[in-house]
């Protein structure tokens, strides 16, 4: 594939893709938002959208990668790169996306630890029943926190 069958192709991915990203964008908003106020009955539809979603931009930056290989290019920043020189409106689509792309990974970033944290909560929350409050915590292989302690029940004292 030559670079003039290229440019076409990576703009008609981005078209579909710059939509996509901005509803990904928003259904990580939505998911910030559940997470914060503990909204769980809403987060089956909002990580069901969020899935879709995913395989959709998947299964096009898949398509991208291939049509880079087809044009012998290694790398996305090398495309990029050539792109600005030979396709300049490719290029400014390219980084309309790359912005958005990020906004939703920094989303993804504060909704894992918002998540992290709620976990650890429910953690404590249990080892207090549990009557395990006071013990050494250890950390299996995954970083999550297990709590050694073998006492008591708030519901057997």
């Amino acid at each position: 594939m030559d670079n003039q069958q290229l440019w076409p192709e990576l703009q008609s991915t981005f078209k579909k893709d710059l939509p996509a990203t901005v509803k990904l964008n928003q259904i990580l908003t939505q998911e910030k938002a559940a997470l914060e106020s503990r909204d769980y009955e809403s987060m089956k539809q909002i990580l069901k959208n969020k899935q879709l979603l995913l395989n959709y931009l998947k299964t096009n930056a898949n398509t991208r990668m291939h049509a880079l290989q087809a044009a012998g290019f290694t790398s996305e920043e090398s495309t990029l790169a050539v792109a600005e020189k030979q396709a300049p409106i490719v290029a400014k689509s390219w980084r309309q996306l790359a912005k958005q792309w990020k906004e939703c990974q920094h989303l993804n970033t504060v909704n894992g630890k918002i998540l992290q944290r709620t976990r650890l909560v429910v953690s404590q929350t249990l080892d207090l029943l549990r009557g395990a409050n006071n013990h050494t915590r250890l950390y299996n292989t995954k970083g999550i926190a297990n709590s050694n302690a073998t006492g008591r029940a708030i519901g057997s004292a």
